[in-house]
């Protein structure tokens, strides 16, 4: 039987159609965008194209885009963007934000951890919905402060609404893009100053812009609607893979399940086991899940964003991630269970 992969908050494939974008941008647009001859300029154009089609997509102005590597280069550079006219004032975070978040704030000198909000609080940053978890999140509304809003994991599975934040963060790998492009969008007037200087991206992010990977960012971003729509539909099969599971009476529990979540996550605590042990057993056995973050693995470390919720270490260090693609099918997920209740 071939593999299944349940590891899309992880990474998710590309497009086929983000797939022949970079191969063309790759074998035809390989020319600097900023050169000033014709085909720096025809790449360009292409870049620029991208960005109003993506801003388009968003509901925002193209000039308010940054392209990035990463949601992780584009909470760095806002942040610490922000960090100059900002650092000194009370902040609001929730202690589960993802580590690309938390560790710019290191920085910054009166971190407070929601759902306290402290008085005055100039900067409040959310995640729209957790990695680990699978959670949604609503935007704290601070009259003053500047909302920032992780837009990461929710992209691609749930409709992303800005109107509630001023800067938010996208990251193309988890929603049919490939790796190597990401978008920092900012509302104009924000007190933000560059910290990776150059004449790219409005002198905003340094640095020639990988237009292969932003063009096929591009690409995978014209069927959204189609994937938004496929996710919505994997709620069911999640709810039915939870229940049968509950079902075996062992001492196992849905984080996050009587809270609005991604439909395709769904993350679960075996009391008494091992994480790591149960997703080794898994991995043999042909299904690729995980144990958190992608970006903790190799870890000991309990997971924060399980702790933040209120869970001991030893029940951190008991929970598997299952986040399924968009064109799961029900056969999948029942060889998964079968696999799961011979494992556990």
């Amino acid at each position: 039987m071939p593999r299944l992969y349940v590891d899309a908050n992880a990474s998710a494939p590309p497009h086929p159609e983000a797939v022949a974008a970079v191969q063309r941008a790759l074998a035809e647009a390989w020319a600097n965008p900023t050169s000033t001859h014709r085909e720096g300029q025809r790449a360009r154009h292409l870049l620029e194209e991208a960005r109003r089609s993506l801003a388009g997509g968003l509901h925002v102005a193209p000039g308010e885009l940054v392209f990035c590597a990463s949601a992780t280069e584009a909470l760095h550079l806002l942040l610490e963007g922000l960090r100059p006219a900002l650092g000194g004032l009370p902040v609001a975070v929730f202690p589960g934000e993802h580590s690309a978040c938390l560790n710019p704030l290191r920085a910054w000198t009166q971190v407070r951890w929601l759902p306290e909000v402290p008085e005055g609080a100039a900067l409040v940053a959310q995640m729209a919905a957790n990695n680990e978890t699978g959670i949604c999140y609503d935007m704290p509304q601070l009259p003053g402060a500047v909302r920032i809003k992780d837009c990461a994991q929710a992209w691609g599975k749930v409709p992303v609404d800005l109107s509630d934040c001023d800067a938010a963060v996208f990251s193309g790998h988890k929603m049919g893009g490939p790796r190597g492009a990401a978008l920092l969008w900012m509302r104009p007037g924000l007190p933000w100053e560059a910290v990776m200087e150059g004449p790219q991206e409005r002198r905003r992010r340094g640095g020639t812009e990988d237009l292969p990977a932003i063009l096929g960012l591009a690409a995978a971003a014209h069927h959204l609607p189609e994937r938004l729509a496929k996710n919505a539909a994997l709620a069911p099969l999640r709810d039915r893979f939870e229940a049968e599971v509950l079902s075996w009476d062992r001492g196992i529990e849905v984080i996050g399940g009587a809270s609005p979540r991604l439909p395709n996550t769904s993350c679960l605590l075996f009391r008494g086991r091992n994480g790591e042990g149960l997703h080794a057993a898994l991995d043999l056995a042909g299904f690729a899940v995980s144990t958190g973050s992608a970006c903790h693995s190799g870890s000991v470390k309990p997971s924060h964003a399980i702790t933040a919720l209120g869970h001991s270490l030893e029940e951190a260090r008991s929970v598997l991630r299952f986040s399924l693609l968009p064109d799961a099918r029900a056969d999948e997920v029942e060889s998964l269970l079968a696999a799961l209740k011979r494992t556990t």
